[in-house]
Parts: C-alpha cells; structure tokens; sequence
C-alpha cells in the first residue's frame, strides 16, 4: 500500500478509483484532479453565441441533460464539499480533505475556472418566425398560424434551467380567454376610453406589446424599447395604474431583471450587475423626468455590457441581449428619428389608481393567489399574445395625452395653462409682452430667460399644429400662430 493511502485506502492512481476522486492519499486536493472532476460532470465555460471569443469573458455553466444553468464559485465549491462527504462517508475520515479544501478556496475562483473546457451549446431560440415556451411537460411552439404542445425529445438544442415553467402547460382557446381570464380582462380595463373603436385598437396595442416581450427574437431593424406610462399629463402623475404588473407578467414566462428607476444613477459603474447571460427583458422600473434615454442606445443596437463587482465582465451580443420595458410617470423625451426608431410608447388607462387596485375588483392578488387553472390561462393568454404579435407585429393606437405629456416635460405646466389662455391664434404677439406677461403671472419662474421662453412658444406651435411664424421690426420681435389649432 501507497505510504500516502491511509484515508480511503486508495490513491487518486489506482485504477479501482476510476479517476473519480480529486485528493491524494493524505488528503490534499490536487487541482488538475478538481478541474477533470468538474469537467466530467459537464461543468464548463460557455461564450454566447456570435460573440467574439478572443476579447469575451465567458460564464461558467452546468449541463445537466440538455438543460444548463449559470453556476457560481460557492455552488462549485458546494459541489465539491458533497462529493466529499459523501465518499469518505463509510470510514468518517473526511477532516483531511476538508482542511485542504478551505485552505485551497482560491482553486474555486474566477481565474482558475478558466481552465474548464469550452463547451459548445446550441439553444433552443426563438426565431422571427417561431417562439418557444418551455414547460415540465414539453416546448409549446408557437407560430402566427398556430400553438402546438411538443416533446423535448423533438428538439437537439438546449434550453436554460430558468426558461423552464414549473407548469404542466394544458392549451386554451383565445375564447375561453376571453370568458375566464383574469389577466386578459385587467389588459381590458388598463385600455379602455370612451370611444368603444379606439378602447379595442388600445387593447390589440398591448397585447402586440405583451407579445413582443415575451418573443425572444431580437431584429436590429426594428428593435424598440417599450414605454409603458400614465395617461395623465406629465406634471399629474397618479401611479398604480398597472404598468410594473404587466412587466412582472411577462416577467413569470421571461427571465426578467428590474432596474429601481427611482434610485438609478446612469453614471455608476456596476449599473448592470444584475443581468445575466439568460436574461430576456431588462425594466427600468418607474424612471424620474431627467432619464437620458439616449444612453441606452449602444445598450438596444450593439449589445450590452456587464460590469460585475469582483467579478470579470461580461459582454453579451445584440442578439442574446435583453430587451428594454420602461415605466413611468412622465414621459420620455428625445429628438429626431434614433428616438422615434428606438421607441414604442404606450398610454395606460388609469382605470387603477392607489385607492383603486386590481385586487378590489378581482377579489385575488394577481400571480400570488392564482390556481393551476388560472395559470393555465394566463399562460395561454401569453401564448396567444406571442401569435398575436407574430402575425400584426407591433400595433399602433391613437395617443391621448402624450403630445401634452411631452410638452409639459419640455416646458412646464404652467407655461401650458398660460397659453391655453393668452394665447390666440391668427394675432401677432411680442415676445417681450408676452414673456414680462408670464413672469408677472408665475413670479417663481425669475431664472427663465427670453431665449428659452421662445423656445416654450416655439414647442407650443408644435403642439397646437401650427408652426410659428417670427418676424421683427427694428428691435421688436413678433410671432404668430397662423390658422386654427387642432382640436
């Protein structure tokens, strides 16, 4: 017998070991052992798909079956410490290798798993034509034609642990929605107005909306960031209108990761720390009026990068990158077709309010009071929301008070109720008068300056339809808002 056999009886090198154990006979754990250990239990580096290998730092994942899942240092060591105890279990003599593995904690870090294998997995993805949704009891394929239940075994790909749904996924028709779906008749309340027509063209808005989000497949020509705000004008906002829940909706189908806006700094260094490789929709929950949404530009056209405290960072392509849901009192602001481009913005009814909460009319907490019935259903109702998107893309509805939302934004209300009443069109004004006018009325605006009340007047016109027209006459300048203002 080996003189460094009195553990186990056996050496790491003796062939009845079959490789399995990572420690010596005295007990010390040998690193190239604990990495070949790890390796057979499918434990490896995996760099997302397009992404440039040489500069990437990849995340360490395990394979269990064709389901893997992002691991940690302590899971690895957990791990590990297991397999440890549960070796030397018959003759109790694990202290050895214990001493040794918390004396070699360092093997467990970043840089050291860097020595596992690459493994290379293909996914299960959604594609422009088709999304997945994936159940214990098989992968709902959905299409703009159709909803089909299938087997795993129908698929070679892989499928990330947290894209399972711990539902046995039983089909619904989009009728017996429209009966007995909670979720579906709350998409109905958050979208009605007065005019019948317009409250069903709000209701096909947010489902499109709802499909979207929960479509995995990202197109770089057409990629938009969903904004979900009050239809009160900036400067009221009431809030609990139901915006965060339908997020958190998608959020029980979709990796979700939420951002507080309220406390987000756009400067600070670790702003992405929160997402992870198999994250599927990023929401910047309730953001104050001074966001820079231009920011989040390079974030919806090249990718998105993590920076990770103690932690290599990690970048994510374009195309496995989250997308982007913003919720807010305010509306957002930006210039010019990048905006346009980049943006869905979309007005909820307040139907809800802080006095008055979905729980009040429907007896139940959403999500947390719901049966497998109901479930059932609102899983369909996202199913059906995908197909319906797939087939009408991202549908439109009439705005109702964005336009006066974005002016109070870039002005204020005030300046707004001023011209509502001074204000006439066809009449030729000085600025001057109009502005000592303003300063009169609303002293507390003392810092403002002719060249940005002009501006105001200017955004106005815009407003109204009718563009300004500026004239002067020696030191004496003049405008004009030509023609009816629209109605």
């Amino acid at each position: 017998m080996s003189e460094n056999s009195g553990v186990l009886g056996s050496s790491p090198n003796d062939e009845n070991n079959n490789g399995e154990v990572f420690w010596n006979g005295a007990g010390q754990i040998i690193p190239s052992l604990l990495y070949k250990f790890f390796e057979r239990r499918r434990f490896g580096l995996y760099y997302p798909k397009n992404s440039d290998v040489k500069n990437t730092n990849p995340v360490v994942v395990k394979e269990t079956g064709n389901v893997v899942s992002e691991v940690g240092d302590t899971y690895l060591l957990q791990v590990a410490k297991i397999y440890i105890l549960e070796k030397t279990e018959e003759e109790g003599k694990s202290d050895a290798i214990i001493d040794s593995l918390h004396s070699k904690i360092g093997l467990f870090g970043s840089k050291n798993q860097k020595l596992l294998a690459k493994l290379d997995l293909d996914f299960v993805e959604d594609t422009k034509e088709i999304a997945y949704l994936f159940f214990k009891n098989g992968v709902v394929e959905i299409t703009e034609k159709e909803i089909q239940l299938k087997q795993y075994a129908d698929f070679d790909g892989y499928v990330w642990e947290k894209n399972i749904i711990d539902h046995d996924f039983s089909p619904a028709s989009f009728e017996e929605l429209v009966k007995k779906c909670d979720f579906m008749h709350f998409l109905h309340d958050i979208t009605k107005v007065d005019d019948e027509e317009e409250s069903g063209n709000r209701f096909a808005s947010i489902f499109s909306i709802v499909g979207y989000l929960s479509h995995r497949y990202k197109d770089n020509t057409n990629t938009k960031a969903i904004i979900l705000m009050d239809v009160a004008p900036s400067g009221n906002p009431n809030g609990r209108t139901g915006k965060t829940l339908i997020c958190q909706a998608v959020g029980k189908v979709r990796s979700l990761s939420i951002i507080d806006g309220k406390g987000y700094d756009q400067r600070r260094w670790f702003r992405f720390s929160s997402v992870g490789i198999s994250t599927d929709l990023l929401l910047f929950d309730d953001i104050q009026k001074n966001f820079d949404f231009e920011q989040l530009f390079p974030l919806m056209t090249t990718g998105l990068q993590i920076q990770r405290k103690y932690k290599d960072d990690v970048f994510i392509p374009f195309e496995d990158s989250p997308k982007i849901v913003i919720t807010t009192n305010y509306a957002v602001i930006g210039e010019g077709s990048s905006f346009k481009g980049r943006t869905f913005e979309f007005e909820v009814s307040n139907t809800f309010n802080a006095d008055y909460q979905p729980t009040d009319k429907y007896g139940k907490r959403f999500f947390d009071d719901w049966d497998e019935k109901e479930w059932n259903l609102f899983y369909n109702l996202i199913a059906h929301a995908i197909k319906f998107y797939l087939w009408k893309g991202l549908v439109e509805s009439k705005p109702i008070n964005l336009k006066l939302s974005k002016l109070i934004h870039q002005t204020n209300e005030d300046f707004v109720d001023f011209c509502k009443v001074k204000i006439q069109v066809n009449v030729k004004y000085d600025k001057r008068d109009l502005f000592d006018s303003f300063k009169r009325e609303f002293p507390e605006y003392g810092t403002v300056t002719q060249r940005t009340f002009t501006e105001w007047l200017r955004r106005w016109g815009t407003f109204i339809g009718k563009k300004p027209v500026e004239t002067h006459s020696g030191t004496t300048r003049y405008i004009l808002f030509p023609g009816n203002p629209k109605t």
